[in-house]
This record gives structure tokens, C-alpha cells and sequence, in this order.
């Protein structure tokens, strides 16, 4: 395949760049011709890169194609800086600690305010509740959280002389302080702990080029290590990925990193990837026109050479089973990727075992048609309107529209496709992102 005039930038130039790779349009392409240009055309060798990507997956897949070693996950980099000298412990260990102390270790005196808190008559009642399962995932997400944003328990103290909810902050500083303790008493560190450890070794490293495989998910501590490795070597950095497809937030991912990366690298340059090789212009237009919704977004002009006239039709239903089922009759399903926002929404539209993914887990992935359910007005639909605990949303905080994550998660479900995307949703109880996306595709209609 010939690169066109934008990856044919990106590949043939060696200053410092953020490149903006939209939906299908060729990034892991410009990633390996880029290396072979500079393999090539500088006589690198393979011990003057080092390549980052954020999935295991992802790096074995460029191994493959690439076919050399100086590719890494983070925690991989991390564990190769630090030779090893570190001890992993179980993954499991911070929901250990949470349920210990809820279990074990908490007082007489806790138990009443939690039950106060929650209006639960009893503590044995309030632990077969769905308060306690949410409590849980409160404390779970907030300190895995303060660990991404390389934040620590001086954080923890000034929330809570700040804020009003101290009862809530007592316990997660409680809970924190036994899962570090826990951990130096076992003589091991968390994932978090080695990207952090690593940030901080200051030594000469040789790489020439660093990539950086979807920058868009990258979270502070990450961003400190590979900022400590670029700083610390003569080298230059390539940043890839797609401010429109940044749905990590909840695992501790900073889009602000990248919106505002001339702030730590000043002579970078921004470079879009115009052309998509997936998606229609029309499909294109659309999706473009929902995302840039979201002030905060990198605008991007995409151009496509396909055309189809209506790349999305809006199957409106009665009955969820009878309309997945009409459907799926009609397409061939080898060539369908059947896409929701929970992992148990294919449930409500069949029993039948179809290939499912959750928007999530479909990103980098494309099918020939996707079929796209769970688009409902409710609280765990698309867009989802349960709401995170309001400190959890403190940290990392920059100000969005309502429902900019999910607006970029219904983005990359629209981009998935080749030709069309088939949206199910009940007839007279719409998504509020189906209803504007109506208003998109009538105007559109009507412009062209």
C-alpha cells in the first residue's frame, strides 16, 4: 500500500510530533513505515527505538510486524528499567484490603455512621446491599485514581480537611494507608508503584525514537515516565493517537495531557491523519459533527474516498427480540460486530450465542457492519447517566459537556463500521445521542 500525502508527512519527517490518527486512518501503517524510513534512511538499528503501546495485545501484534524486541506495555518498561528488582503483588490485593476492613478491621463507631449514611438498619443487612457493592467500587476506583495522577496520602488529607463528605474520605485514607502498609509488609509493589518508581530513575538512555502508541489514554504516571526517558536521551518522540477516542477516564487516563502537550514539549508539531481507508465521507460527516459537540475536542477535517448514502439506519422497536432477530436474518453475521455499553446488554435482544463485544473492548477493531443496542433513555444506557462519586470526578478534573465521555465512547461504536452501522433503540424511548443524531443526519440530508 502507498502511503497518501498525510502518512507520507508523518513517515518522512523526523521532528518531534503528535499525530492525530482518526478512525481508520492508518496509524499502525505510518508507525512501522516510519521506522523503516528511519531504518533506511539514518541506518538506525533496533536498539535506537523504544515503542510503547498500552495492551499486551497491541504489543504482541507489533512484534509481529515489526519483528524486533524494544517494544513494551508501560509495566513492562517500568519492570525493564528497574532490572527486575521489584515483586509484583496479586492484582487482587486492593479488593482484598477493601473487604478486609469493611469485614475485620472496622469499628464499632464506623458502623454507626454507615449506617446512619446509608439508612440501613443493620451492619449484616447493609452488607448484602447494593450500597456496599457500590461503596466498594467508590473506594476501589478513587485510590487506583490517586495512584494514576501520582498523587498520594498528603492528597487524601487535604480532601479531607476540605471537603464536607469527611466521614467517606476517613475511610478511603484508612483503606489506602493498609494497602500500602500491606504491601511493604509482603516486600511488593502494585503496577502503579513500578511506572512510578521507573519516572524517577534519572540515567542516560540511548533511544533515538521513542513512539507512543494511543497517547490519548495516557495518564500522568505514564506521561512522567516517558517524559523522564525523552528528557533524559537524545532522542525524538512520536506521539500517536485520537483525542476523539479517549475513553479511559475512569482508569485514570488525562486527555488534558494530550490536548496540552506543547505545554511539556514545545517544539512539537500537531499532524493530522486526514484520510480514512475504514469509514464513508457520509458516515464521516456525521460522527464528526456529534463528537465536535464537545468543545474540548482537536478538530480534524477527515476525508474519505468511499461513499454511501446512508451509512446509518435507526431501527426503531416495540419488542427488543423480534427487531435483533429480523435483523440478524437479513446480514451476514460473519461480517457483523455486535457492540453495547455493558457487558450483559446482548442479554435483553436474544439467548442465541452471537460474537458480542462492548464498545470498550471494539476500540481498534472494524467489521464490515456493526450492529449497535443498548441505546436507550435509562440510567446504564448509551449514554450512561450514573453518576461517579463527586470526588472521584475531582480528580484530573477539567471541564466538559454532559456526557462528553460517552459521546467520544458513541463515536468510536459509530467508526467501527465499513459500510453500515444498524442502531437498535425502542420506539418512544430514545437515547437523548439518538434523537440528536437524527437532527445531524436530517441536516445533512438536506445540505447535500
Amino acid at each position: 500500500m502507498k502511503p497518501d500525502k498525510y502518512q507520507s508527512y508523518v513517515i518522512e519527517n523526523i521532528h518531534n510530533m503528535l499525530v492525530l490518527a482518526g478512525a481508520g486512518t492508518g496509524k499502525t501503517f505510518c508507525i512501522i513505515r516510519k521506522i523503516e524510513y528511519l531504518k533506511k534512511t539514518f541506518g538506525a538499528t533496533n536498539d535506537d527505538f523504544l515503542i510503547i503501546s498500552f495492551t499486551n495485545e497491541s504489543v504482541n501484534d507489533l512484534k509481529k510486524k515489526i519483528n524486533f524486541d524494544n517494544i513494551y506495555t508501560f509495566h513492562k518498561l517500568a519492570l525493564h528499567i528497574l532490572c527486575g528488582k521489584y515483586t509484583i503483588c496479586d492484582e487482587s490485593l486492593l479488593a482484598y484490603i477493601i473487604n478486609e476492613y469493611f469485614y475485620s478491621f472496622i469499628t464499632s463507631r464506623e458502623k454507626r455512621k454507615i449506617l446512619l449514611y446509608y439508612f440501613s438498619l443493620s451492619y449484616s443487612l447493609f452488607l448484602k446491599s447494593n450500597n456496599f457493592i457500590d461503596l466498594k467500587k467508590i473506594v476501589f476506583t478513587y485510590i487506583k485514581l490517586i495512584k494514576a495522577n501520582n498523587l498520594d496520602t498528603s492528597y487524601i488529607i487535604n480532601c479531607f480537611k476540605r471537603e464536607k463528605d469527611k466521614f467517606l474520605i476517613g475511610i478511603i485514607l484508612k483503606i489506602y494507608t493498609m494497602y500500602e502498609l500491606e504491601k511493604e509488609s509482603q516486600v511488593k509493589v502494585d503496577l502503579d508503584d513500578l511506572i512510578i518508581k521507573a519516572s524517577k530513575i534519572k540515567k542516560k538512555y540511548s533511544y533515538k525514537y521513542i513512539f507512543i502508541d494511543e497517547f490519548q489514554d495516557t495518564s500522568q504516571i505514564r506521561f512522567d515516565l516517558i517524559y523522564n526517558i525523552y528528557k533524559n536521551s537524545n532522542s525524538h518522540i512520536y506521539l500517536f493517537g485520537d483525542d476523539f477516542q479517549s475513553i479511559y477516564r475512569f482508569t485514570g487516563c488525562n486527555l488534558n495531557i494530550m490536548l496540552d502537550i506543547k505545554k511539556y514539549i514545545e517544539d512539537i508539531e500537531i499532524v493530522r491523519l486526514k484520510r480514512t481507508f475504514r469509514n464513508s465521507q457520509e458516515l464521516i460527516n456525521i460522527a464528526n459533527q456529534f463528537i465536535t459537540k464537545n468543545p474540548k475536542q482537536l478538530k480534524k477535517d477527515m476525508i474519505s474516498d468511499k461513499s454511501i448514502e446512508s451509512p446509518i439506519k435507526i431501527i426503531k422497536y416495540k419488542n427488543p427480540k423480534k427487531a435483533f432477530s429480523d435483523l440478524t436474518r437479513k446480514l451476514d453475521m460473519n461480517n457483523v460486530l455486535i457492540l453495547g455499553r455493558n457487558n450483559n446488554d446482548l442479554l435483553r435482544y436474544t439467548k442465541d450465542n452471537f460474537y458480542y463485544l462492548t464498545i470498550h473492548k471494539s476500540k481498534g477493531l472494524e467489521s464490515q457492519n456493526i450492529i449497535l443496542i443498548n441505546c436507550e433513555n435509562k440510567n446504564n444506557s448509551l449514554p450512561s447517566k450514573i453518576k461517579n462519586y463527586y470526588l472521584i470526578e475531582k480528580i484530573n478534573y477539567f471541564k466538559e459537556i454532559k456526557y462528553a465521555e460517552e459521546r467520544r465512547l458513541f463515536y468510536v461504536a459509530l467508526t467501527r463500521t465499513k459500510e453500515i452501522v444498524y442502531i437498535l433503540t425502542p420506539k418512544n424511548n430514545e437515547s437523548v445521542f439518538i434523537k440528536e443524531l437524527e437532527q445531524i443526519i436530517k441536516q445533512n440530508k438536506k445540505r447535500y
